[in-house]
């Protein structure tokens, strides 16, 4: 990652724990207030956490690689020359299976 994107990663962070501290302090003080019970987080704490999720988010963003083009088929050849085959999990799955079957396999073998 840049020097930039780890700089904003890290402020974003910053301010992410700075919103969760607060939020907490703010629980906290409504604890010992009996006045107004039901109220709900401060606009500005609100408001941190978005801006700190937002700038994450963009210095993940900046700091990541450049993307590669991914080709289904050459991937799929390279397994198949391996002998291994790209759909194999859907190959092993079972069946459709009779209930109704097994339930009287099951019924007469515990009679």
């Amino acid at each position: 990652m840049s020097f930039v994107s780890t700089t904003v990663t890290v402020l974003s962070l910053v301010l992410l724990f700075h919103a969760g501290y607060s939020a907490y302090e703010f629980s906290h003080y409504l604890k010992h207030l009996t006045v107004n019970s039901d109220a709900t987080l401060p606009v500005d704490i609100i408001a941190e956490t978005i801006v700190a999720t937002a700038l994450f988010a963009f210095g993940q963003v900046l700091g990541a690689k450049q993307l590669e083009p991914v080709s289904f088929a050459k991937w799929a050849k390279g397994l198949e020359r391996e002998g291994k085959s790209p759909f194999a999990f859907l190959e092993r799955r079972p069946g459709y299976m009779n209930v109704t079957k097994l339930r009287e396999e099951y019924a007469s073998t515990t009679k």
